[in-house]
């Protein structure tokens, strides 16, 4: 119902259909009830509020009936199914999704900050007048802003002097915004342009005086009079460290024993035991490093086995595998001429990968340096490696100091002088271990100091004392576990053990799946008791568990024989889980399963791990099939890997799969290996899954028919769409236009109403394809324009952004174009989709023969020629009509990844005026 349509509140009230045709919404009252309905897609607003947000205050006596006359007409133009009659009130019947200003709050209620940004297109419901609407307009407005200034916050941090020119418009915009005046000074400072951080101020001041007759807040006068005395602290370098890790308490020589450690030995490593507070002094360390490339942290928290580590390292750098290089040497490469820090977390559970992963980039990799915490030493051997003991904090200095911090925050009515000597013992007794005194400070919620030390009395007792070795602080930690464990009643201790199972965070449905009856109530205790930390989340609140308190719990869970039914009870929610979001994948909310999927995928990979090595070859089969189409969709190919797992059971599925990921990288030799350890089956999925590994298009056409009937029958819908659009892509690369357009008009219908949003821009993308092969170049535009509108989740294989360079080229923005082609094939080299690089290349061939540089264009021609893309009619006729082509001649000296590589030497650094030419 009302699907087709979408509607723009920001920059002005408009409406169009899914092919990006204008909907007339008639005059300035019909617009503003559409906005009104709008700002709340799919609730019912009575027709009351209705009357008072279209005319105000002081309605007309025929409002009422005026209203029902302007739904009328916004039926006739939206379509029949838009505005639905509940009782006395209205409702828009069109997803949120379909509304600019509802996608606007949606990224916003989801931290996507960058994404609510991209959103918002112009003031919300600008050059209409409608005084009801006018609270609403300025809490979009006020939403943006702090969008805005948290954005340009970064920005500020990372690059201080490209941030000036839009925050000095910002601020002329919006006079009275102390926040945006004190960004404008702190990138003033940090450029270099003291004087003119100081002239902003002066401005802000007299716009607050003369304007509101306020002297400016305490931000900018104390960031004032840092400027004039030149103490603003410098920003932090690049990286993905955390821009507030918290405050560093009695660490001041340990961290000066990492820096120096840091200047000699390409790894070293923080050892001690769980709670000493490795992590903490590692993030202060990295962040006083200085590296021209940034500090990278890697926590390894949740990954589950020592093999997995470089696929965490490659995720944090955004390195990808490619053909013929294992992950461990791709990132190595990356890293080769790179001066960075690799910060690796929580290495003691897979020290074995850590230290195979660190070795590899201590030998290969002479400008990276690697920080490493841990239990125990990552033993990299050959002097490459420093171990830094993490000791425990001082009992009557560092560690009050940290009770009475983390006390008075948990408890506004903390007196740090009254129970100082009760605080003293109690950190003595601790060891001066942080997490142990984070964990004590925590109950004077309800414990006063003297009570507390009693009871760390009563529970910790031999415990304490004794050689003080390494194992004896270990056994602290365990013991201030235990104390804490022993402070819970039944419930919550055989909740606290089954959440072990949970490699990540968790949601409340989680731990009511692994903890039955009354996990609800006992999880608030455990939350409130901090055993469990509690954090939002991007679909709501979520918890973990700290991994020194998991480790705790998971040994109690062993111990009382229950390690295996916790496991399939998580196996089974994941399962369930997984299930759930892959029908969000085949659907129109397929954006939301791929988010949902991304913070689910922890759990996801424990789940399967955990069916192979208990035998369950079903439930390991069930985890990858809700998740299958993945793989040529957005390239996670760690489900390719699963696939490969399952085999030789399931074999026609499972290749099919895995088939997927060799088609995205052209890598048939890994295929025929892969078949040659297996067999190839004769099963129609067998013949569609070869074909599309060697693209050959007639032998997909012949096979592709019975694989999508043998899908249809056993209910495997979403792979049966993904090989209807293969039938579709078969007759377009054939040259049978006609038929293609046929096949898939039909597609686009379906999938622009029932999703997901990928395969309908594919659909709308082959349509835009085949009319442009066909010299229908103003009907290709709308297509791909439609196309490019669709919204698809992150990461999606696409040619967006080639069509995007197309139109911006078409319309005279070279340099956009070059930028947005460059970007296009980024992507394509991250994410190893050499499939993709026949679009890229036959629009930068056209992009570079129509600037009047053709001999830059070359020897991308002769690898499209050279691999036969053009014998494919529809490419054909994309180059046909450009002038000045050349003739390359000769054999072709580019692959596909090497022609890639070719057009990103060309294309240059994307933020020229024009693209630089290419130099050998």
């Amino acid at each position: 119902m009302g699907a087709g349509v979408r509607i723009q509140l920001l920059g002005g009230v408009a409406a169009a259909t899914d092919l990006g045709e204008p909907v007339d919404v008639g005059p300035a009252k019909c617009r503003a009830l559409l906005a009104a309905l709008a700002l709340a897609p799919g609730t019912a607003v009575p027709t009351w509020r209705l009357v008072e947000l279209v005319w105000g205050s002081d309605p007309p006596r025929t409002a009422e009936r005026t209203l029902q006359s302007y739904v009328t007409r916004l039926r006739a133009s939206l379509g029949p199914g838009t505005i639905a009659r509940a009782g006395a009130a209205y409702r828009l019947d069109v997803p949120d999704t379909a509304v600019d200003a509802a996608r606007f709050q949606r990224c916003l209620d989801a931290g996507d900050v960058t994404g609510a940004i991209a959103e918002w297109t112009g003031h919300p419901l600008a050059g209409l007048t409608a005084p009801g609407l006018a609270a609403a307009v300025d809490g979009l407005v006020e939403r943006w802003l702090g969008a805005v200034e948290a954005d340009l916050g970064a920005r500020v941090e990372a690059d201080p002097g490209a941030a000036v020119g839009r925050l000095t418009e910002l601020t002329a915009g919006h006079p009275y915004r102390e926040r945006l005046w004190a960004l404008l000074m702190t990138a003033l400072y940090r450029a270099g342009r003291q004087a003119d951080a100081l002239a902003a101020y002066r401005t802000a001041r007299r716009h607050l005086v003369d304007g509101l007759g306020v002297e400016p807040g305490p931000e900018l006068r104390k960031l004032e009079a840092e400027i004039l005395d030149q103490r603003l602290e410098p920003p932090p370098h690049a990286g993905n460290l955390p821009l507030r890790p918290g405050r560093l308490i009695g660490r001041a020589r340990e961290l000066l024993a990492v820096r120096a450690a840091l200047a000699a030995y390409p790894v070293v490593t923080l050892v001690g035991p769980g709670g000493i507070g490795k992590t903490r002094l590692a993030l202060a360390a990295a962040r006083e490093v200085v590296a021209a490339d940034g500090a990278w942290l890697v926590d390894l928290t949740e990954v589950t086995a020592p093999g997995d580590v470089p696929r965490a390292v490659a995720g944090a750098l955004g390195v990808r595998e490619s053909a013929g290089r294992s992950l461990r040497e791709s990132i190595v490469a990356t890293l080769r001429s790179r001066d960075a820090l690799l910060v690796l977390d929580n290495c003691e559970h897979v020290v074995d990968g850590a230290a195979g992963l660190a070795r590899a980039v201590a030998e290969g990799s002479p400008g990276v340096r690697v920080l490493a915490t841990s239990r125990e030493g990552l033993d990299v051997g050959d002097g490459h490696e420093m171990l830094v003991a993490v000791p425990p904090l001082e009992p009557a200095g560092a560690a009050v100091e940290l009770f009475d911090e983390r006390a008075a925050a948990a408890f506004p009515g903390y007196d740090p002088v009254a129970g100082r000597r009760d605080v003293e013992e109690i950190c003595r007794r601790l060891d001066g271990v942080p997490l142990a005194i984070e964990l004590a400070a925590a109950r004077t919620t309800s414990l006063a100091p003297a009570d507390l030390l009693a009871r760390l009395d009563d529970h910790l007792g031999v415990l304490v004392g004794g050689r003080r070795t390494g194992a004896e602080r270990h056994r602290t930690m365990r013991a201030t576990i235990q104390w804490s464990y022993d402070l819970l009643g039944a419930a919550e201790r055989a909740l606290l053990c089954r959440l072990a199972v949970f490699a990540g965070p968790f949601d409340l449905a989680a731990a009511e799946a692994v903890g039955g009856t009354g996990a609800e109530a006992a999880l608030g205790h455990l939350v409130a008791r901090s055993m469990v930390l509690a954090e939002p989340g991007p679909f709501g609140r979520r918890f973990r568990l700290l991994e020194t308190v998991r480790q705790f719990a998971a040994e109690r869970l062993a111990a009382a024989g229950e390690s295996d039914r916790a496991a399939a009870a998580h196996a089974r929610w994941c399962r369930d889980r997984a299930a759930a979001i892959g029908r969000l994948l085949a659907g129109p909310s397929e954006v939301e399963g791929v988010a949902r999927l991304d913070e689910h995928w922890p759990h996801q990979r424990a789940a399967f791990e955990w069916a192979c090595a208990s035998g369950d070859r079903d439930l390991a089969y069930a985890l990858v099939r809700t998740v299958a189409t993945e793989v040529s969709s957005r390239s996670r190919a760690e489900v390719g890997d699963w696939a490969e797992r399952l085999l030789p059971d399931r074999a026609p599925f499972a290749l099919a799969v895995a088939a997927q990921r060799y088609k995205l990288s052209h890598d048939s030799a890994a295929y025929e290996r892969l078949l040659a350890e297996h067999g190839e089956p004769d099963h129609p999925a067998a013949g569609w899954a070869r074909a599309c590994v060697y693209g050959d298009w007639e032998a997909l056409a012949a096979c592709a028919p019975d694989a999508l009937a043998d899908l249809r029958a056993h209910g495997d819908h979403d792979l049966a769409e993904h090989v209807e659009v293969d039938i579709g892509a078969a007759l377009l690369f054939r040259g049978r236009f006609a038929e293609h357009d046929a096949v898939m008009r039909g597609l686009a219908e379906r999938y622009r109403v029932q999703g997901p949003p990928t395969l309908y821009n594919w659909a709308l993308m082959l349509l835009g394809y085949s009319a442009a092969g066909q010299g229908r170049h103003e009907e290709a535009e709308r297509l791909f324009d439609a196309a490019v509108d669709v919204e698809v989740p992150p990461r999606t294989h696409s040619p967006n952004r080639t069509v995007e360079a197309r139109v911006a080229f078409r319309r005279g923005d070279r340099p956009r174009a070059f930028r947005a082609l460059r970007a296009h094939v980024e992507e394509l080299l991250d994410s190893d989709n050499m499939q993709g690089a026949c679009v890229a290349s036959v629009e930068f061939v056209s992009m570079l023969a129509r600037s009047g540089r053709p001999a830059e264009a070359e020897p991308v021609l002769a690898y499209l020629r050279g691999s036969g893309l053009l014998d494919t009619p529809v490419w054909r006729a994309q180059l046909d009509p450009v002038p000045g082509l050349p003739d390359p001649g000769g054999a072709a000296e580019l692959d596909d990844r090497g022609a890639l590589e070719y057009m990103l030497s060309v294309l240059g650094r994307g933020n020229e005026v024009d693209a630089p030419r290419h130099t050998r």
